[in-house]
């Protein structure tokens, strides 16, 4: 039984990265969606950096 297992984690393994290589040659192809790609990494980027910035001065602020 774990070989059918096996066989199935591979074959799913193998769809999942055959579509995440399909995902990333569109996206090379087209600089538009390399554009909005890059300004959401961005976001996502600065949003987490403001989070960090809150923690390091709210855990300053209780310290003395």
């Amino acid at each position: 039984m774990s070989q059918n297992s096996s066989h199935t984690n591979l074959t799913y393994t193998d769809f999942e990265h055959n579509r995440l290589a399909q995902s990333a040659q569109q996206y090379l192809n087209n600089s538009v969606l390399i554009h909005q790609l890059c300004d959401r990494v961005y976001e996502r980027l600065h949003a987490d950096i403001k989070i960090q910035r809150e923690r390091i001065g709210n855990s300053s602020t209780g310290r003395q």
